[in-house]
């Protein structure tokens, strides 16, 4: 229907912007005059000078740094709030009613939630920062598992919702990830899909293994309302939350997803609900090169994809007219088409190699003699030294493999400064580095990435090698043990499984 507006008679329809005193629109005139580099600031045509991208990049630093900081000040008082309201909900400063506890625990979990939010302010200060301090281990889904039900409890509980899991679990199945990051993606997901569940419903967790790509597909599925195309097309700017999901929260998703070598995928049907996917790495050393190669070959060839289908329709159908004008028409069909998903796939955001065409492969470990105390907190050094596009892939307790994103020349100072660091921050200790070679990252078309298989072989002989270092280890006897004594168990079984060869022959 076409809106028409009242207009005085004899008056001419003319445009409802500013004019100047030749009838021209104002914001026309004014552009015609204002220098380059210069942008009209307001309606009134008032000339502000153009922001450049360097001021735009300024502002957005001060203001991560000030989250960061803010956030870091608000840990202390939270905590001090939490632990008084906990005193008086538990009766230490006198008796609480049922009712009254149930409004100090709902204040405990909202302070928890707070909590929650000033770390995933810290946490997205350090991806900004370009060293995301991730420690990637093989872990057991079926303990993730239970941290995230432990963690869920709170928000499921009062309303009823249900948390349904689908996959390989109680198979022992480990994934290449960071236990702490992996468990604060799911949960910030999974508290989306609380939020826009209606009480006593189900929010569903659901991950399948794909062998021949080394990965697990992660999916959080809820049945709220869905994303509306206008609000998905914000999200894939980043630009505005949506009703389901978005500010910090989608921010601080997309980086964990990052931080596993993944994008986060985001499904929606409106009326239907919403799935958000990611993937781990799962199958072992072999999957992790080849998965970290991909992820990084495509931060340089693609930063976003997106895909967004035809919107939902419900037609009316009607029959072709006939030519006897006495036969009376059918009436009109009612033909549903079901609501399209629509896609969108975030990756790392503004993340980009520093030397895109070539990486800087290496090795180190440490001395036989250093305990496994000491082992582990050069493995935290050196992981808070690597950053965004880097690899540090521990191959067994005391050696490693390093992918740095440096040319040569780089590498060997990247080396220099760690070795400074070992020395300023810990103990004196014995490294023995591995040679450094640079191997093209640029995909060959026919033999495909070198780097691929370089990266793989490396860590899968390394991985072997620390696991017969590990053996002799242990068949080693230390001075202070006590002498080993002699045993006939060996010869009983050897004399056991001879008689049993000889009567089943």
């Amino acid at each position: 229907m076409t809106s028409t507006f009242p207009m005085s008679a004899g008056t001419a329809m003319r445009d409802s912007r500013a004019v100047d005193d030749r009838g021209a629109p104002h914001e026309v005139a004014t552009a015609a005059r204002r220098l380059p580099g210069q942008t009209v600031g307001h309606r009134d045509g008032t000339i502000v000078p153009r922001r450049s991208a360097a001021s735009d990049a300024t502002d957005y630093e001060t203001v991560s740094r000030l989250i960061s900081e803010t956030a870091h000040d608000l840990r202390a008082p939270l905590s001090t709030i939490r632990e008084a309201i906990r005193l008086v909900r538990d009766g230490e400063l006198g008796a609480v009613s049922s009712a009254q506890g149930e409004c100090l625990s709902a204040a405990i979990d909202q302070c928890n939630c707070a909590v929650q939010l000033v770390d995933e302010m810290v946490q997205s200060r350090r991806f900004d920062s370009g060293f995301p301090n991730v420690t990637r281990q093989w872990i057991s889904i079926d303990e993730l598992k239970a941290g995230v039900e432990a963690t869920l409890q709170p928000w499921i509980l009062p309303r009823g919702i249900h948390l349904l899991w689908d996959g390989p679990f109680e198979e022992g199945l480990k994934v290449y990830a960071d236990v702490t990051l992996l468990r604060r993606l799911i949960v910030n997901l999974a508290g989306n899909a609380i939020r826009v569940t209606r009480e006593g419903g189900p929010v569903l967790i659901r991950t399948h293994v794909n062998r021949d790509r080394g990965v697990m597909n992660w999916s959080i599925v809820d049945q709220g309302a869905g994303i509306s195309p206008a609000d998905l097309e914000l999200i894939s700017a980043g630009k505005a939350p949506a009703k389901s999901m978005g500010g910090l929260g989608l921010i601080i998703s997309r980086q964990l997803a990052a931080a596993h070598f993944s994008t986060l995928r985001i499904e929606s049907r409106v009326g239907t609900g919403t799935a958000v996917s990611f993937q781990t790495i799962v199958g072992g050393p072999a999957a992790v090169a080849a998965r970290w190669v991909k992820w990084r070959s495509d931060l340089i060839t693609i930063q976003q994809r997106k895909v967004l289908n035809e919107d939902h329709r419900v037609h009316e159908v009607r029959p072709s007219r006939t030519a006897n004008p006495s036969v009376a028409l059918a009436p009109p069909r009612r033909v549903r088409i079901d609501v399209p998903s629509r896609m969108i796939e975030m990756g790392a955001g503004e993340v980009q190699p520093a030397f895109p065409d070539h990486v800087c492969l290496t090795t180190v470990s440490l001395g036989a003699a250093i305990p496994a105390a000491s082992s582990d907190a050069f493995d935290a050094l050196l992981q808070r030294s690597m950053r965004f596009t880097e690899l540090a892939y521990r191959t067994g307790q005391r050696s490693w493999v390093i992918a740095w994103d440096a040319d040569l020349q780089t590498g060997i100072a990247k080396r220099t400064e760690l070795e400074r660091q070992v020395h300023n921050e810990m103990e004196a200790m014995r490294m023995t580095w591995g040679a450094a070679n640079v191997v093209p990252a640029t995909p060959h078309p026919v033999y495909g990435t070198p780097l691929s298989s370089r990266l793989s072989d490396l860590i899968v002989r390394q991985t072997l090698a620390a696991a017969q270092q590990a053996v002799d280890d242990d068949d080693q006897t230390q001075a202070t043990s006590d002498s080993m004594l002699a045993s006939s168990a060996a010869a009983t079984r050897l004399d056991f499984d001879v008689q049993w060869l000889r009567a089943n022959r």
